[in-house]
Protein backbone atom coordinates (compact mmCIF):
# COMPACT_ATOMS: atom_id res chain seq x y z
CA UNK A 1 0.00 0.00 0.00
CA UNK A 2 0.85 3.36 -1.03
CA UNK A 3 0.93 5.73 2.27
CA UNK A 4 1.29 9.46 1.14
CA UNK A 5 3.07 11.12 3.52
CA UNK A 6 5.68 14.24 3.66
CA UNK A 7 10.03 13.82 2.70
CA UNK A 8 11.76 13.18 6.01
CA UNK A 9 15.02 13.21 6.81
CA UNK A 10 15.55 8.91 7.94
CA UNK A 11 12.21 7.92 7.01
CA UNK A 12 12.03 4.39 7.39
CA UNK A 13 9.45 3.69 4.01
CA UNK A 14 11.96 1.41 3.20
CA UNK A 15 12.25 -0.92 6.43
CA UNK A 16 8.46 -1.09 6.65
CA UNK A 17 8.63 -5.15 6.12
CA UNK A 18 11.90 -5.36 7.94
CA UNK A 19 9.77 -4.14 10.82
CA UNK A 20 7.05 -5.80 10.36
CA UNK A 21 8.90 -8.70 10.64
CA UNK A 22 10.27 -8.01 14.15
CA UNK A 23 7.05 -7.76 15.03
CA UNK A 24 5.93 -11.01 13.55
CA UNK A 25 8.56 -13.03 15.40
CA UNK A 26 7.09 -12.58 18.62
CA UNK A 27 3.33 -13.26 17.55
CA UNK A 28 2.82 -9.33 18.49
CA UNK A 29 -0.66 -7.25 18.44
CA UNK A 30 -0.07 -4.61 20.07
CA UNK A 31 2.71 -2.20 19.12
CA UNK A 32 3.76 1.56 20.21
CA UNK A 33 5.49 3.84 17.47
CA UNK A 34 7.64 6.29 19.90
CA UNK A 35 8.91 8.35 17.54
CA UNK A 36 5.92 8.39 14.69
CA UNK A 37 7.77 11.29 12.50
CA UNK A 38 5.86 10.71 9.35
CA UNK A 39 3.66 8.23 10.52
CA UNK A 40 4.67 6.09 7.90
CA UNK A 41 5.67 3.14 10.00
CA UNK A 42 2.18 3.69 12.20
CA UNK A 43 0.20 3.56 9.23
CA UNK A 44 1.83 0.40 7.61
CA UNK A 45 1.69 -1.58 10.43
CA UNK A 46 -2.22 -0.60 11.07
CA UNK A 47 -2.75 -1.71 7.56
CA UNK A 48 -1.03 -4.85 8.20
CA UNK A 49 -3.73 -5.62 11.40
CA UNK A 50 -1.29 -4.63 14.01
CA UNK A 51 -3.29 -2.37 16.95
CA UNK A 52 -0.82 0.72 16.82
CA UNK A 53 -0.71 3.58 19.42
CA UNK A 54 2.25 6.36 18.60
CA UNK A 55 3.75 9.57 19.67
CA UNK A 56 5.82 12.58 18.54
CA UNK A 57 6.57 15.88 20.09
CA UNK A 58 5.73 17.82 16.38
CA UNK A 59 2.83 19.12 16.25
CA UNK A 60 2.57 17.96 12.47
CA UNK A 61 3.59 14.94 13.35
CA UNK A 62 1.05 14.20 15.76
CA UNK A 63 -1.64 15.34 12.57
CA UNK A 64 0.33 12.90 10.67
CA UNK A 65 -0.30 9.89 12.91
CA UNK A 66 -3.90 11.02 14.35
CA UNK A 67 -5.04 10.94 10.37
CA UNK A 68 -3.19 7.30 10.41
CA UNK A 69 -4.06 5.78 13.10
CA UNK A 70 -7.60 6.93 13.33
CA UNK A 71 -8.76 8.17 9.68
CA UNK A 72 -11.45 10.17 9.00
CA UNK A 73 -15.38 10.07 6.98
CA UNK A 74 -13.64 10.31 3.32
CA UNK A 75 -16.76 11.91 1.67
CA UNK A 76 -16.99 14.73 3.79
CA UNK A 77 -13.14 15.13 3.35
CA UNK A 78 -13.07 14.72 -0.56
CA UNK A 79 -16.04 16.51 -0.87
CA UNK A 80 -13.85 19.80 1.10
CA UNK A 81 -10.77 18.97 -0.77
CA UNK A 82 -12.18 19.75 -4.13
CA UNK A 83 -14.01 22.88 -2.48
CA UNK A 84 -10.20 23.86 -1.42
CA UNK A 85 -8.56 23.56 -5.10
CA UNK A 86 -11.26 26.12 -6.09
CA UNK A 87 -10.20 28.66 -3.46
CA UNK A 88 -9.64 32.15 -4.75
CA UNK A 89 -5.80 32.70 -3.70
CA UNK A 90 -5.50 35.02 -1.00
CA UNK A 91 -1.93 36.94 0.39
CA UNK A 92 -1.21 36.00 3.95
CA UNK A 93 1.41 34.63 6.17
CA UNK A 94 3.18 32.13 3.88
CA UNK A 95 3.15 34.69 1.04
CA UNK A 96 4.59 37.32 2.82
CA UNK A 97 7.04 35.65 4.16
CA UNK A 98 8.08 32.20 2.18
CA UNK A 99 6.85 33.71 -1.54
CA UNK A 100 9.06 34.57 -4.24
CA UNK A 101 12.67 35.91 -4.46
CA UNK A 102 14.32 37.75 -1.31
CA UNK A 103 17.91 39.24 -1.81
CA UNK A 104 20.03 37.96 1.57
CA UNK A 105 23.54 37.55 2.39
CA UNK A 106 24.64 34.24 1.10
CA UNK A 107 27.15 32.24 3.31
CA UNK A 108 30.59 31.30 2.06
CA UNK A 109 30.65 33.80 -0.73
CA UNK A 110 33.05 36.57 1.34
CA UNK A 111 29.49 38.46 2.14
CA UNK A 112 28.29 38.42 -1.02
CA UNK A 113 24.39 39.48 -0.94
CA UNK A 114 22.34 37.64 -3.73
CA UNK A 115 18.43 37.32 -4.95
CA UNK A 116 17.45 34.01 -4.15
CA UNK A 117 14.16 32.17 -4.46
CA UNK A 118 11.89 31.37 -1.25
CA UNK A 119 10.23 28.46 -0.63
CA UNK A 120 7.16 28.96 -2.87
CA UNK A 121 6.38 30.70 -6.22
CA UNK A 122 3.63 33.62 -5.07
CA UNK A 123 0.56 31.74 -7.32
CA UNK A 124 1.14 28.36 -5.16
CA UNK A 125 1.68 30.55 -1.49
CA UNK A 126 -1.34 32.11 -2.30
CA UNK A 127 -3.07 28.98 -3.14
CA UNK A 128 -1.42 27.45 0.29
CA UNK A 129 -3.14 30.41 2.15
CA UNK A 130 -6.38 30.27 0.88
CA UNK A 131 -6.36 26.56 1.97
CA UNK A 132 -5.55 27.08 5.76
CA UNK A 133 -7.17 30.00 6.64
CA UNK A 134 -10.24 27.99 4.75
CA UNK A 135 -10.03 25.29 7.27
CA UNK A 136 -10.13 27.35 10.26
CA UNK A 137 -13.56 28.57 9.34
CA UNK A 138 -15.10 25.50 9.32
CA UNK A 139 -17.03 23.62 12.34
CA UNK A 140 -15.55 20.18 11.77
CA UNK A 141 -14.49 17.17 14.35
CA UNK A 142 -10.82 16.76 14.95
CA UNK A 143 -10.19 13.91 12.42
CA UNK A 144 -11.56 15.55 9.84
CA UNK A 145 -10.08 18.99 10.52
CA UNK A 146 -7.04 17.23 10.86
CA UNK A 147 -7.13 15.16 7.35
CA UNK A 148 -7.78 18.61 5.84
CA UNK A 149 -4.87 20.33 7.26
CA UNK A 150 -2.51 16.55 6.48
CA UNK A 151 -3.78 17.64 2.15
CA UNK A 152 -2.49 20.83 3.20
CA UNK A 153 0.87 20.10 4.49
CA UNK A 154 1.28 17.46 1.75
CA UNK A 155 0.87 19.97 -0.78
CA UNK A 156 3.03 22.51 0.49
CA UNK A 157 5.74 20.04 0.90
CA UNK A 158 5.51 18.87 -3.26
CA UNK A 159 5.93 21.85 -3.98
CA UNK A 160 8.83 23.80 -1.87
CA UNK A 161 11.97 24.51 -3.21
CA UNK A 162 13.97 21.87 -1.54
CA UNK A 163 14.07 18.47 -1.64
CA UNK A 164 15.89 17.26 2.03
CA UNK A 165 14.82 19.82 4.66
CA UNK A 166 12.69 23.13 5.19
CA UNK A 167 16.15 25.08 6.52
CA UNK A 168 16.77 26.54 3.05
CA UNK A 169 15.45 26.93 -0.41
CA UNK A 170 17.99 25.68 -2.98
CA UNK A 171 19.75 28.95 -5.00
CA UNK A 172 17.37 27.77 -8.54
CA UNK A 173 13.84 27.01 -8.71
CA UNK A 174 13.09 22.94 -8.95
CA UNK A 175 10.83 22.20 -11.61
CA UNK A 176 8.72 20.39 -8.85
CA UNK A 177 8.34 24.46 -7.22
CA UNK A 178 7.11 25.84 -10.85
CA UNK A 179 3.68 23.89 -11.29
CA UNK A 180 0.67 24.77 -9.78
CA UNK A 181 0.17 23.07 -6.35
CA UNK A 182 -3.24 20.98 -6.19
CA UNK A 183 -4.88 18.91 -2.95
CA UNK A 184 -5.57 15.83 -2.49
CA UNK A 185 -6.96 13.70 0.14
CA UNK A 186 -4.59 11.72 2.85
CA UNK A 187 -4.26 7.94 2.85
CA UNK A 188 -7.00 6.40 4.44
CA UNK A 189 -5.75 3.51 6.25
CA UNK A 190 -7.67 0.53 7.46
CA UNK A 191 -7.37 -0.89 10.54
CA UNK A 192 -7.72 -0.89 14.56
CA UNK A 193 -7.82 1.87 15.17
CA UNK A 194 -4.88 3.31 17.57
CA UNK A 195 -4.02 7.08 19.66
CA UNK A 196 -1.77 9.19 18.48
CA UNK A 197 0.25 11.00 21.17
CA UNK A 198 1.96 14.38 21.04
CA UNK A 199 4.60 15.37 23.32
CA UNK A 200 7.73 14.06 25.20
CA UNK A 201 7.94 10.48 25.37
CA UNK A 202 9.90 9.85 28.75
CA UNK A 203 6.75 12.24 30.03
CA UNK A 204 3.96 10.13 28.05
CA UNK A 205 1.68 7.88 30.48
CA UNK A 206 1.43 4.47 28.09
CA UNK A 207 -0.03 1.53 28.52
CA UNK A 208 1.67 -2.42 28.12
CA UNK A 209 2.45 -3.64 24.66
CA UNK A 210 3.91 -6.46 22.80
CA UNK A 211 6.69 -4.24 20.88
CA UNK A 212 7.49 -0.74 21.19
CA UNK A 213 9.53 0.91 18.15
CA UNK A 214 11.78 3.40 18.31
CA UNK A 215 13.67 5.72 15.58
CA UNK A 216 15.07 8.43 18.01
CA UNK A 217 17.27 11.49 16.63
CA UNK A 218 20.97 10.17 17.31
CA UNK A 219 22.63 13.17 15.98
CA UNK A 220 23.11 16.55 17.77
CA UNK A 221 23.16 18.51 14.44
CA UNK A 222 19.57 17.33 13.46
CA UNK A 223 16.96 19.09 14.78
CA UNK A 224 13.38 18.36 13.39
CA UNK A 225 11.63 21.29 14.63
CA UNK A 226 14.09 23.27 12.76
CA UNK A 227 14.24 21.16 9.34
CA UNK A 228 10.13 20.85 8.97
CA UNK A 229 9.05 24.29 11.03
CA UNK A 230 7.23 24.96 7.76
CA UNK A 231 5.21 21.75 8.65
CA UNK A 232 4.70 22.42 11.94
CA UNK A 233 3.84 26.22 11.40
CA UNK A 234 1.38 25.56 8.66
CA UNK A 235 -0.69 22.51 11.22
CA UNK A 236 -0.66 25.10 14.20
CA UNK A 237 -1.52 27.76 11.90
CA UNK A 238 -0.17 30.11 14.86
CA UNK A 239 1.85 32.53 12.16
CA UNK A 240 4.81 32.89 14.72
CA UNK A 241 7.19 35.67 14.52
CA UNK A 242 10.25 34.74 12.20
CA UNK A 243 13.56 35.54 12.58
CA UNK A 244 15.19 36.94 9.37
CA UNK A 245 18.64 36.23 10.08
CA UNK A 246 18.43 32.75 8.60
CA UNK A 247 18.56 31.11 4.92
CA UNK A 248 14.96 30.82 5.49
CA UNK A 249 12.81 32.73 7.56
CA UNK A 250 12.55 30.80 10.95
CA UNK A 251 9.98 30.45 14.19
CA UNK A 252 12.11 32.50 16.51
CA UNK A 253 10.90 29.98 19.28
CA UNK A 254 13.49 27.20 17.69
CA UNK A 255 16.21 30.00 16.82
CA UNK A 256 17.92 27.88 20.05
CA UNK A 257 21.10 29.27 19.75
CA UNK A 258 19.79 32.66 19.99
CA UNK A 259 17.62 31.95 22.77
CA UNK A 260 20.75 30.21 24.92
CA UNK A 261 18.98 27.02 24.78
CA UNK A 262 20.05 23.83 24.44
CA UNK A 263 18.79 22.11 21.43
CA UNK A 264 17.27 18.44 21.18
CA UNK A 265 17.16 15.89 23.60
CA UNK A 266 21.14 14.37 22.74
CA UNK A 267 23.48 17.55 22.81
CA UNK A 268 26.02 15.96 24.17
CA UNK A 269 26.96 12.55 25.38
CA UNK A 270 25.84 12.79 28.98
CA UNK A 271 22.60 13.59 28.14
CA UNK A 272 22.11 11.66 25.74
CA UNK A 273 23.50 8.67 27.70
CA UNK A 274 20.71 9.34 30.59
CA UNK A 275 18.15 10.21 28.13
CA UNK A 276 18.59 6.04 26.97
CA UNK A 277 18.73 5.33 29.85
CA UNK A 278 15.28 5.91 31.22
CA UNK A 279 14.01 5.19 27.72
CA UNK A 280 15.29 1.43 28.26
CA UNK A 281 13.50 1.36 31.69
CA UNK A 282 10.37 3.05 30.64
CA UNK A 283 8.18 0.35 28.51
CA UNK A 284 6.42 -2.57 29.54
CA UNK A 285 6.43 -4.65 26.53
CA UNK A 286 8.11 -7.85 25.67
CA UNK A 287 10.30 -6.65 22.85
CA UNK A 288 11.62 -3.17 22.70
CA UNK A 289 13.50 -2.27 18.83
CA UNK A 290 15.64 0.62 18.40
CA UNK A 291 15.93 1.70 14.86
CA UNK A 292 20.29 2.99 14.44
CA UNK A 293 21.78 4.25 11.26
CA UNK A 294 25.57 4.03 11.27
CA UNK A 295 25.40 7.89 9.73
CA UNK A 296 27.91 10.55 10.59
CA UNK A 297 27.54 12.86 13.64
CA UNK A 298 26.13 10.35 16.08
CA UNK A 299 25.95 11.07 19.93
CA UNK A 300 26.27 7.37 20.79
CA UNK A 301 27.86 4.61 19.35
CA UNK A 302 26.29 1.42 18.48
CA UNK A 303 28.25 -0.37 21.43
CA UNK A 304 27.14 2.29 24.15
CA UNK A 305 23.57 1.68 23.27
CA UNK A 306 24.26 -1.96 23.56
CA UNK A 307 26.01 -1.54 26.74
CA UNK A 308 22.88 0.56 27.74
CA UNK A 309 20.32 -1.82 26.60
CA UNK A 310 21.53 -5.04 27.75
CA UNK A 311 21.56 -4.03 31.35
CA UNK A 312 17.34 -4.42 30.51
CA UNK A 313 16.95 -7.94 28.55
CA UNK A 314 18.69 -10.05 26.17
CA UNK A 315 19.96 -7.74 23.51
CA UNK A 316 20.94 -8.57 19.80
CA UNK A 317 21.25 -6.96 16.55
CA UNK A 318 19.92 -7.21 12.62
CA UNK A 319 21.22 -5.39 10.22
CA UNK A 320 20.33 -4.43 6.54
CA UNK A 321 22.69 -1.93 4.09
CA UNK A 322 21.18 0.34 1.72
CA UNK A 323 21.91 2.97 -0.33
CA UNK A 324 20.61 6.61 0.49
CA UNK A 325 20.76 9.96 -1.30
CA UNK A 326 21.40 12.85 1.33
CA UNK A 327 21.35 15.69 -1.84
CA UNK A 328 18.86 16.05 -4.68
CA UNK A 329 19.20 13.45 -7.31
CA UNK A 330 20.92 15.85 -9.88
CA UNK A 331 23.48 16.75 -7.37
CA UNK A 332 25.08 12.77 -7.31
CA UNK A 333 26.00 12.60 -4.37
CA UNK A 334 24.95 8.93 -3.25
CA UNK A 335 25.84 7.28 -0.18
CA UNK A 336 26.61 3.23 -0.51
CA UNK A 337 28.05 3.00 3.18
CA UNK A 338 25.18 3.36 5.19
CA UNK A 339 24.22 0.74 7.54
CA UNK A 340 20.51 0.33 9.23
CA UNK A 341 20.87 -1.77 12.74
CA UNK A 342 17.93 -3.05 14.17
CA UNK A 343 18.53 -3.25 17.97
CA UNK A 344 16.68 -5.80 19.55
CA UNK A 345 15.67 -6.14 23.43
CA UNK A 346 13.36 -8.98 24.30
CA UNK A 347 12.42 -9.35 28.41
Amino acid sequence: MKFKTVAYKGSKRKLLNDIELIARDIGAHTIFDGFSGTGIVSAHLRSKGYQVDANDISESSYIFGDVFLRGYQEKVVKDLVQEINNLRPIRGWLTENYSGNRERLIRGTGGQIQDRPMGYILSNAMKLDAARDFIETLGLDERDKNALIFSVVLAADSVFNNSNDQKSSLKEWQAKSLKEVSFSAPTLVAGPEGIQYKGDILETDLGSYDMVYLDPPYTHGVLYNSCYHLNDSIAKWNKPDLDYDYALPRPKSICYRKNGQNAGMFYNKQTAIKCFENIANKFDCKRLVLSYSDAPRNTLTIEELLDIFSKRGKCYIRTKDHKICSQPKYMNKLSTSLKEYFIIIDA
